[in-house]
């Protein structure tokens, strides 16, 4: 917390409420300096392809209460299913990644050591379903094009996923 040195930053307006006159204002209207400015990337797709992507990947919180107690059981059934599929493929496709990199790592670092050839060339690291990685996609660099296309690999999306038009 900022303690004033002067009486002078602050402005008393007509109304007798404070406004602070330092720095602040001009940081909240442009952002930091020292911040870089990420482009956010946005995907368009439409309603029908988002609400099954959401489906599978957040399964039955993406919806209210009021719906889940209409909607069927087989159909929850359904979702959970589909939903704990899509969170293990997802899973096994950051565990992939991180063993890419990893490889990258070996090969960059020790590029003549005689045990990371023997690790790089032995049989590849299999990926397993029971640990849970907890990396995010962003750091590993796994983009919602890249999960789509996993899923529809799987069989957890419908092969005919960039082709689904709106529900009518």
């Amino acid at each position: 917390m900022k303690t004033l040195s002067s009486l002078d930053e602050l402005h008393v307006l007509k109304n007798n409420s404070v406004e602070y006159k330092g720095s602040l204002p001009e940081y909240q209207q442009n952002g930091s300096k020292h911040k870089s400015k990420q482009p956010i990337k946005v995907y368009k797709f439409n309603q029908q392809q988002n609400l099954l992507y959401k489906r599978a990947l957040f399964g039955l919180s993406l919806y209210t209460q009021e719906e889940l107690k209409i909607m069927h059981w087989e159909r929850k059934r359904r979702i959970k299913r589909v939903s704990k599929r899509a969170q293990e493929s997802i899973n096994l496709l950051k565990q992939e990644r991180v063993n890419a990199i990893c490889d990258t790592i070996y090969t960059q670092v020790f590029p003549k050591s005689k045990l990371a050839k023997i690790a790089l060339s032995s049989e590849k690291i299999a990926t397993d379903p029971k640990f849970i990685n907890t990396l995010d996609l962003k750091s590993l660099g796994i983009d919602k094009p890249l999960i789509i296309k996993r899923l529809v690999t799987e069989g957890i999306l419908p092969k005919n996923f960039y082709e689904l038009k709106e529900a009518v």
